[in-house]
C-alpha cells in the first residue's frame, strides 16, 4: 500500500478547480488516447508537460500513469462456502505508460504494471498480485489513412458495454492479450480483425506469458446508423484445451455469432444484444446463447432521474446426456457487469434488474438497483465469474439463487481523481441455501488517480 496511498492522498488533497485549458477526459483503454493535438503550442496551456515531449519533425513522446487503491469488506465471500470467511483487504495497482509517435506511420506504446494485495485472509486470486511486468507493449503501423496494424501485448475493448470482451477494469490486474490486430475505419464504419492469446499472470517480475492453451480470434464491425444509433455485428472464435464442464473434460472449440444495437430517442435510451454459440466440446455439439435487452427513461427534472430496466439471459445445459453442451461461455466478460461480488456468471443465468439513478451534479452520480436472479435450468450448475461452478448440478435443485440490492456512487473529483463505491447485498436463495450458503454483504471503495 506504500506505493499507492501517498499518491492518491496527495492527489485528493490538491484536487480543486479544473485548469483553464482542460484536456480531454482519460479513456478506459489508455492506449486509445491521442495527444497529437498538442503539436500546436497554443493547446499546451494548462496541460501536464509529460503529455507531450517533442522529439523533432512530427514525432513526440507522451507519458502517463495510474495509481489505484481498491478496498473490499465482505462478511461471507462466495456465500461462505468452501471455507470462505469474513475479510477486509486492499488491492493496489500502479501503472506507468509511455507512447512514442514517429510521425503518422509508426507508434510504440508500453505500459508497466505493479500489483499488490494487502491483508487478504483468503488465497490471492489470479488477478490480485503480480510483480513488475509489461501490462501492454505493442507496435502500431499505419501505412495509409484508415488502416492500422497492431502487433504485441494489448487490451481489447470492442464496445462500451463489454459484456463478453472486457478490459477487466474492476479486478486489480486488467486483461491483456498477445497477438495481432488489424483495424480499418471508413467514415462511421470500423472493422477489426484479430488473433490473440490471453496473457497468463505469474507473480514474479517480467514473467507473464501468453497462454499456450487458449486462442481467441474474430471479426468485429461497428457502424453508426444515425447520430444516436449504433449497430455492431461480430463473429468470434474461442479455443480452449483441456477444460471441464460438469464431469466431462475435453477441448473446447466454440464460435460466437452476435449483434448489438443501441440508441436513444428523446429521453429514452435502449440497447439489445444477442449471441448464438456453436462448435464442439469433447465430442459434443455446442448449442448455447445469451441475450440482453435494456433501456431507460430520463426525466426532465432536477438531478435528471433515470429509470432503468434490463433483462439478461445466458443458457445452461438442460441434459448432460444428450450429446450437446448448452452452457453459455461468456469468453472474457466484464466481471462487475452484475456487481462487484463476482458471485454470478452469464452461464445458466436469468437476471432482471430495475434501477433508479440520479446525477446531483456533472461530477456525481448515484444509482440504486434491485436484481432478481434465477437459473436458466435446474439441470446445470450455479456459475461464479467468469465461468467457475460453485457446486455441481444437483437433481431437482431450485432455480431461485437469490435476489440482490445494490447502491453505486461515483464522484469525479477532478480530471485526475475519481472515487467510486458500491454497497451490495446478495441473498442466498433456496438453491444456494441447499448447499449451506448464506447471504453476502459487500462494501467496495475505489480511489483512482490518473495522469
Amino acid at each position: 500500500m506504500k506505493l499507492v496511498t501517498p499518491v492518491v492522498l496527495a492527489a485528493l488533497a490538491s484536487a480543486g478547480a479544473a485548469q483553464a485549458s482542460e484536456p480531454p477526459a482519460f479513456k478506459l483503454v489508455r492506449s486509445d488516447e491521442d495527444y497529437g493535438y498538442l503539436r500546436n503550442a497554443t493547446n499546451r496551456t494548462g496541460v501536464d508537460p509529460l503529455r507531450y515531449v517533442p522529439l523533432g519533425d512530427d514525432a513526440y513522446l507522451s507519458f502517463g500513469g495510474e495509481a489505484r487503491l481498491r478496498v473490499d469488506a465482505a462478511d461471507t465471500p462466495r456465500f461462505g462456502l468452501g471455507g470462505a470467511q469474513a475479510d477486509t483487504f486492499a488491492l493496489g495497482r500502479l501503472l506507468l505508460s509511455s507512447d512514442l509517435r514517429l510521425g503518422q506511420a509508426v507508434r510504440v506504446y508500453g505500459e508497466l504494471g505493479l500489483h499488490r494485495d494487502y491483508g487478504k485472509k483468503d488465497k490471492p486470486a489470479a488477478t490480485d498480485r503480480d510483480g513488475v511486468d509489461a501490462q501492454v507493449l505493442f507496435v502500431d503501423v499505419t501505412p495509409a489513412s484508415g488502416w492500422r496494424f497492431r502487433l504485441g501485448r494489448q487490451e481489447l475493448q470492442l464496445n462500451p458495454t463489454q459484456r463478453f470482451v472486457a478490459v477487466r477494469e474492476a479486478p486489480n490486474i486488467r486483461q491483456s492479450f498477445d497477438g495481432a490486430r488489424i483495424s480499418r475505419s471508413v467514415g462511421s464504419l470500423k472493422l477489426d480483425a484479430f488473433y490473440l492469446q490471453p496473457v497468463v499472470i505469474s507473480t514474479g517480475a517480467f514473467d507473464d506469458t501468453r497462454s499456450r492453451t487458449q486462442r481467441f480470434y474474430g471479426l468485429y464491425a461497428s457502424t453508426r446508423l444515425s447520430p444516436r444509433q449504433t449497430l455492431d455485428i461480430y463473429a468470434l472464435g474461442l479455443e480452449r484445451d483441456a477444460v471441464r464442464f460438469g464431469t466431462v473434460s475435453g477441448d473446447e472449440r466454440r464460435t460466437s455469432l452476435g449483434a448489438r444495437f443501441s440508441g436513444a430517442a428523446g429521453r429514452v435510451d435502449y440497447e439489445l444484444e444477442g449471441v448464438a454459440q456453436g462448435g464442439r466440446f469433447a465430442g459434443r455439439r455446442i448449442r448455447a446463447f445469451a441475450a440482453s435487452a435494456g433501456g431507460g427513461y430520463t426525466l426532465d427534472q432536477p438531478w435528471r432521474p433515470r429509470l432503468g430496466l434490463r433483462l439478461d439471459k445466458g443458457s445452461g445445459d438442460r441434459d448432460p446426456n444428450d450429446g450437446r453442451l448448452g452452457t453459455f461461455n461468456p469468453m472474457f466478460p466484464k466481471g462487475a457487469y452484475f456487481d462487484e461480488t463476482g458471485l454470478f456468471s452469464w452461464g445458466n443465468l436469468a437476471a432482471l434488474r430495475a434501477s433508479l439513478g440520479v446525477a446531483p451534479s456533472k461530477a456525481v452520480s448515484v444509482e440504486a438497483s434491485y436484481t432478481a436472479r434465477r437459473l436458466w435450468t435446474s439441470a446445470d450448475a450455479i456459475y461464479l465469474q467468469p465461468l467457475v461452478p460453485l457446486a455441481a448440478a444437483r437433481p431437482g435443485q431450485p432455480k431461485n439463487v437469490g435476489d440482490a440490492v445494490q447502491l453505486d456512487a461515483t464522484w469525479q473529483v477532478s480530471r485526475n481523481v475519481k472515487l467510486q463505491g458500491q454497497l451490495a447485498r446478495q441473498d442466498a436463495g433456496p438453491a444456494v441455501r441447499a448447499l449451506g450458503g448464506k447471504p453476502t454483504n459487500l462494501a467496495v471503495l475505489f480511489a483512482q488517480f490518473r495522469f
